[in-house]
């Protein structure tokens, strides 16, 4: 029968692989034809020798010799054995991990020295971008590399497959072998199309019970499962807990954070049916996207954390909205959800600003605060309608926004309560509609001019921007035509900030396109002005030559 090992190993000649071997080992691949060495080869090892004569000159004697003779010194020594080979097998295998899984099986064939060193690598990633085999012969692969594994201990285990329900029979082996050879941490990780998509039309996969009995678990990445724990759990090491487009419920969530006493980070990436999360552990909490297609009334999720030092509540949530109850250590919060309806619904304009006041009020105290497209025009919402918002503590803010027109209120808003602003931060984010889709009553009640408003608003800027020291923008793009909204937006910055210090313009690769710095001494007045006007000039990318730069 063919070795299920073959799948991985590509048609090789001997030939190529003993060159690999002897390169490898330090030694020349081809053979030796004669034991006399060529002109050529013996040229180059007269010179490694030291010796500057041709080959198979005679040596001149000392009365022969020129008076000044040139002598060279060996510039290196020839190696006499392999360097590689030298190495520990623990280095060897941590060095496999670097490689694909089967380009580390195939190091086998190098020498007696390698043939099973990969066979305790610390690190098994089975991912699909990998698998030079069929889709049939994956679990197949998986479980003949397991098979022949011989190692004590596993740092690192990872599935990424696309969802097979032929892998069924297999999986509680898998994890069973990841939990029995001390794995610290562990990735099962299943794509299945869209949310759900795969627990439509076939049976869901359960995390196996014995999962949730793990004193070696550090790190644990979930994707499509039933998680959904029948006893007591007892993850006792793990620190970081991730899970994705998975089922989940009230009384899981908290049965894993009352068996994770040393738990400090969580993830949920679209995974319903979570109404309440309490812990005094957690410092990092994220929720990205809530998506409950079955739902019919809206959910709320309670956060009762004392000790969270990070927040964020990302994404799109469909009837689900986040109430913050004790948070006290909490000093940075990220607000860039979206509230999404129905096209049958209605929407509610005056319930999402609810909402959203009251996770300021819960938030005020936190040093950094990042808002969201979604967030910024239910303020505007709240600042044409002459809602103030709540007064904050926060030092810096973040604005992920292109500054369209129907985010210039709700910046001012946010501007208005926080008079101890002292950075500033907006992440150019392009979209293609620059206006979501509120109560349309509004729209047709209120006429709204960016530009004016902003001319109207001058003197808030004076007002309360007198700590702002310090703006930055990234995800400039030179080559776009420029934002009107942005270049006057900044222009109001630089003429109202009293101690602006710093000005930095990323680009959307991340590097830095241009900085300036701001002394603000009398005599250099007219300084300070141009850099202000190349600063709005850079902006609408129309920079002349002639414009002073710092």
């Amino acid at each position: 029968m063919e070795d299920p090992m073959s799948f991985v190993f590509p048609e090789q000649s001997t030939d190529s692989l003993s060159s690999v071997l002897a390169m490898i080992q330090g030694h020349d691949p081809r053979p030796h034809q004669s034991a006399q060495p060529t002109d050529s080869s013996s040229s180059v090892q007269a010179m490694i020798e030291g010796n500057h004569y041709p080959p198979n000159q005679t040596h001149l004697n000392s009365a022969q010799s020129p008076t000044k003779q040139l002598r060279y010194s060996p510039v290196f020594d020839a190696p006499d054995k392999d360097l590689i080979s030298s190495l520990p097998d623990s280095l060897l295998q941590e060095i496999l991990c670097f490689l694909p899984i089967e380009d580390a099986i195939k190091t086998c064939f190098l020498s007696r020295r390698w043939r099973s060193l990969w066979t305790q690598m610390p690190t098994l990633l089975f991912t699909r971008e990998y698998f030079a085999v069929k889709h049939a012969k994956r679990a197949e692969f998986v479980n003949e590399t397991l098979r022949r594994f011989t190692g004590p201990k596993i740092k690192n285990f990872l599935i990424n497959f696309k969802f097979d329900d032929s892998m069924d029979a297999s999986l509680e082996e898998w994890v069973l072998f990841a939990t029995t050879h001390h794995v610290e941490k562990l990735s099962l990780i299943f794509d299945g199309g869209f949310l759900y998509a795969p627990f439509a039309d076939s049976k869901p996969y359960s995390l196996p019970q014995f999962l949730y009995l793990s004193s070696s678990l550090k790190d644990l990445i979930l994707r499509q499962w039933v998680v959904s724990p029948t006893d007591q759990v007892s993850w006792p090491s793990l620190k970081v807990l991730s899970i994705n487009y998975s089922r989940l419920t009230t009384e899981a969530i908290e049965n894993i954070l009352s068996g994770s006493p040393n738990l400090q980070k969580l993830k949920l990436h679209n995974c319903g049916g979570v109404n309440r999360i309490c812990s005094t552990n957690l410092e990092v909490l994220e929720v990205d996207a809530v998506y409950e297609p079955h739902e019919k009334n809206e959910s709320v999720t309670e956060i009762s954390c004392p000790n969270l030092q990070s927040l964020s509540l990302s994404g799109y949530m469909y009837k689900r909205t986040f109430r913050v109850m004790h948070v006290s250590s909490l000093s940075n919060a990220n607000l860039s959800f979206v509230m999404t309806i129905d096209k049958e619904d209605k929407y509610d304009c005056s319930k999402h600003r609810s909402i959203l006041r009251d996770l300021l009020e819960k938030l005020c105290h936190v040093e950094k605060l990042t808002v969201g497209i979604w967030c910024l025009q239910v303020l505007s919402i709240w600042e044409i309608k002459g809602i103030s918002s709540p007064l904050s503590k926060r030092h810096c803010l973040v604005l992920d926004t292109e500054i369209c027109e129907w985010d210039i209120p709700g910046i001012v808003s946010l501007l208005q309560s926080s008079p101890y602003l002292k950075k500033l931060v907006i992440n150019l984010y392009y979209c293609d509609n620059s206006k979501f889709e509120f109560d349309q009553s509004f729209f047709d009640f209120y006429e709204f001019d960016g530009e004016e408003f902003l001319d109207s608003t001058n003197w808030i800027f004076k007002c309360f921007l007198q700590s702002l020291e310090d703006i930055e923008l990234t995800g400039f793009q030179q080559n776009s035509s420029g934002s009107q909204f942005l270049a006057k937006f900044m222009k109001f910055l630089l003429n109202s900030g009293k101690v602006v210090k710093k000005v930095a313009i990323y680009e959307h690769s991340g590097g830095l396109h241009k900085s300036w710095k701001f002394s603000r001494p009398k005599m250099y007045t007219e300084l300070e002005n141009a850099k202000k006007n190349q600063i709005i000039l850079t902006l609408s990318s129309c920079i002349p030559s002639n414009v002073v730069s710092d």
